[in-house]
């Protein structure tokens, strides 16, 4: 401490020797915080890069990163405040510093146990997420760094108290709970730029489809099935036409843009794959396309939580429509809230699914079972027996819509069926498998809305067996959530044998709804992850056993 005692002014206390030794702790501390973080970028790159859905994360009551990260900082600055009391004799500026010993174990062993966490999508190191990092890395050098600067110029200025003079590097060890704040603060940061270069990409992707007068562009829409139309539709074109569709489930601008880079002068259609969060997502899509086929797929509260109300996800859904100056939409008729949308649509509208009495293209005689589905499929006054090995009436209803804008791009009926005889399930969207073992895999874990599992609970009623549903529930349905859970069980006590509930958001309301409606809570099994859940399942699962795999949650909810 002499060299507090015995300096005369700021200048004493930081020498060129204490300002290097400053930064090279700063580096430091900026590396083992960024070590610690791997989970929080990892949530921030899951939520779209938005910061609502990072924030809410946060917020979730069952969060217990944060209670980790306070763990971590509470248990160093006590060892830290304890060394420095012990060596109270000692002298010499090595004291203060190896009390940083115990914040370091501590920072790794943290460290180390999450990375032994499995992670169902780990983090990417793309272009953006290296810029966030690297930026992230700076904030947080310059945090200790001025941390480190005004905690001894508060020191000096209160040297005659040699308590706090020792101890005044102990707030640098709760620097570990600031972090959530600190990754949001350098998201900000970044978010401007990031912004700039998402307009390039997306004016360079604009003026590519316009200089491509000849390309026909189709936008698909809608609360679900919109990636299995997309593929229904490509498939089925593709006996005429040479097509690019967008990847997986890309369905935001950038998404977009990285297809369109695939975009080569033999392709004769592109179709993109629109989603939404928010309203006027839609509207900035169609921009980018100008699309003169649409499809809208059926509407739920899917995102309520970000949109508000149902009557702001139809809107936004029918920006697709309003952007059009021209050509042909599809539509389904098995959901009222889209169907609501087209009483005054001034383009050309072809209702489609499976009610005959509103739709112009539509599916009778429908037969669905362990092998396929075969339908009698209507196209105005034509008609034609089809197959496909997809199962389920609303695989032939998403046929339907895919069928209405092939039949307006003059594919014939032999055309069309022989594109649906090929159709094959999208992957984690009710495909069906079967193991060595002799039993039947239904995996749609994709995502889920109320919809969505009514549907995958149809498909599973076709299969003979012990029915077996594993699921965490659903999410993201605002205030409406824990109800919707409720009403979920309710529908599984009728529709499986053994009822598996994974993670903790959902897991009691869906409990609730099982018991309540009859069911055997000796057939309800509890974990916190679906391995752990897949483990006790050994002991039960046997030949010809039908397990429904429904939602597996990312990340950032699990």
């Amino acid at each position: 401490m002499w060299y507090f005692q015995n300096a005369k002014d700021l200048s004493d206390v930081f020498t060129y020797v204490h300002l290097i030794a400053y930064f090279a702790i700063s580096v430091a501390n900026a590396l083992l915080l960024l070590l610690i973080s791997l989970k929080f970028l990892q949530i921030m790159q899951q939520s779209g890069y938005e910061g609502f859905g990072y924030f809410k994360w946060l917020r979730r009551r069952d969060n217990v990163y944060l209670t980790r990260l306070a763990t971590l900082s509470m248990l160093s600055l006590l060892a830290f405040l304890i060394f420095n009391i012990i060596f109270a004799f000692a002298d010499g500026a090595w004291v203060f510093y190896i009390g940083f010993v115990f914040y370091v174990m501590f920072s790794l062993n943290y460290y180390r146990a999450d990375k032994k966490r499995k992670k169902k999508i780990p983090l990417i190191r793309t272009a953006r997420m290296n810029r966030l990092i690297t930026v992230y890395f700076f904030l947080l050098l310059l945090l200790t760094f001025g941390s480190l600067i005004l905690l001894n110029v508060i020191a000096f200025y209160a040297r005659a108290n040699t308590l706090l003079v020792r101890i005044r590097f102990a707030p640098i060890c709760i620097m570990p709970f600031g972090v959530p704040i600190f990754l949001l603060l350098a998201y900000y940061i970044t978010k401007p730029f990031e912004r700039s270069i998402q307009k390039k990409y997306i004016k360079k992707c604009t003026q590519k489809l316009k200089d491509r007068a000849d390309l026909i562009k189709i936008g698909i829409t809608g609360s679900y099935g919109k990636t299995s139309v997309k593929m229904f539709l490509r498939t089925i074109l593709e006996e005429k036409y040479n097509v690019l569709a967008t990847q997986g489930s890309y369905n935001t601008p950038m998404g977009i843009c990285k297809s369109v880079k695939r975009l080569k002068s033999e392709h004769q259609i592109f179709i993109a794959e629109m989603g939404a969060r928010h309203v006027g997502d839609i509207s900035e899509l169609a921009k980018i396309v100008e699309p003169n086929y649409a499809i809208i797929n059926g509407i739920t509260g899917q995102h309520l939580e970000t949109f508000g109300t149902l009557s702001a996800i139809k809107q936004t859904k029918y920006e697709l429509v309003e952007n059009m100056k021209e050509g042909v939409v599809a539509y389904t008729v098995d959901s009222e809230n889209t169907v609501s949308l087209f009483e005054d649509c001034k383009l050309k509208c072809i209702p489609a699914g499976l009610n005959k009495e509103l739709a112009s293209v539509y599916a009778t005689d429908i037969k669905t079972g362990e092998s396929g589905t075969d339908f009698e499929l209507h196209i105005y006054e034509k008609s034609i027996r089809c197959h496909t090995n997809l199962i389920g009436a609303h695989n032939v209803s998403n046929i339907c819509l895919a069928v209405a804008i092939a039949n307006e791009l003059g594919l014939t009926l032999p055309e069309i069926s022989a594109g649906i005889s090929r159709l094959t399930a999208v992957e984690h969207r009710l495909s069906v498998s079967k193991t060595p073992a002799g039993v039947t895999i239904i995996d749609d874990s994709y995502n889920s809305n109320s919809r969505g599992f009514e549907v995958a609970l149809e498909t599973l009623s076709y299969f003979n067996g012990r029915k077996i549903v594993i699921t965490p529930g659903m999410v993201e349905l605002g205030a409406v959530e824990d109800m919707e859970n409720y009403l979920l069980g309710k529908k599984l006590a009728k529709a499986c044998d053994i009822a598996v509930l994974v993670g903790r958001s959902a897991i009691f309301t869906i409990k609730s709804g099982l018991v309540e409606n009859g069911f055997n809570p000796d057939k309800i099994i509890q974990a916190s992850t679906l391995e752990q859940a897949m483990k006790k399942l050994q002991d039960v699962i046997k030949e010809g056993d039908v397990i429904l795999f429904e939602n597996d949650l990312p990340d950032k909810f699990s």
